[in-house]
């Protein structure tokens, strides 16, 4: 990932497979505002005036329009955004509930909300369709990143294998502490436990989980970035209230891009 910062504005992180696409801008936003000051993007941790004037100032960043966003659930509910759909809350009963992902096309801007759980884009080139999920540990049991790829692929005839698919900071391996996982977890995922620490790695999980959708392990970038462990973002395990928030959008109109190799790219 590289970090951008500019004067009056919040900083930005982007990642390498998505950043030089033709019509596609987004940004992995840290804990920091342009003042300094806690950039909370969650109406559930903050206040609805000063959340309100963080989200324009993170849309003005990436030079989008008003984004999507969920009450998320810690579900596997996808969004379909259909073409000239308008959906951008600016206040907390405006979010729509049931939903951790959404798939939309050109003109939309969608964005997740994070504080360990993973942000996950996934693109399309060929179609110039767009999934951005958000997923905790249950998500992870889920498999929502498997049931986005085959929403994408279904709904907007996107290829698995030309899929370009990024998983934000989130918490790591090194910090994922997960006691109860006999309970909580099917045993088909207990080979991501670390018995040396009963840590469980949750980034090469959701890595696997696009794989067997069909998408090329050389095209799946992990930030490689733990939240717990980074002061940069908000961690819930680290006890933060705010949320950051992963924020990507399809420009309307713009080139559809070439399809590109993010080879090199991949972390993890």
């Amino acid at each position: 990932m590289q970090k951008h910062s500019a004067p009056g504005s919040p900083p930005y992180w982007t990642f390498d497979a998505l950043r030089d696409l033709p019509g596609l801008a987004h940004g992995v936003f840290t804990r920091e505002g342009p003042d300094g000051k806690d950039f909370n993007l969650s109406f559930e941790h903050g206040e609805t005036p000063e959340v309100a004037a963080n989200l324009a100032s993170a849309e003005k960043a990436l030079g989008l329009g008003p984004a999507s966003f969920l009450n998320q659930a810690h579900g596997d509910g996808i969004l379909q955004l259909e073409a000239g759909e308008s959906y951008a809350p600016r206040t907390p009963g405006e979010m729509r509930e049931g939903y951790d992902a959404m798939i939309a096309g050109p003109g939309h801007t969608l964005m997740v909300k994070l504080a360990d759980c993973q942000g996950v884009v996934i693109y399309s080139p060929e179609t110039r369709s767009l999934a951005l999920v958000h997923s905790g540990w249950r998500g992870s049991r889920a498999d929502i990143v498997g049931k986005a790829v085959r929403g994408l692929v279904a709904s907007r005839g996107a290829d698995p294998k030309g899929l370009l698919c990024c998983v934000s900071p989130s918490i790591g391996p090194c910090c994922m502490e997960f006691k109860d996982y006999r309970e909580l977890l099917p045993r088909s995922l207990w080979a991501y436990r670390n018995p040396s620490n009963g840590h469980m790695d949750f980034w090469a999980l959701t890595r696997d989980q696009l794989a067997a959708q069909g998408v090329k392990p050389s095209n799946i970038e992990l930030s490689g970035v733990c939240t717990r462990c980074s002061g940069e973002f908000y961690s819930h395990r680290r006890g933060d209230r705010g949320r950051f928030a992963v924020m990507a959008g399809l420009r309307a109109g713009d080139a559809a891009a070439a399809v590109p190799s993010a080879a090199g790219a991949a972390r993890g």
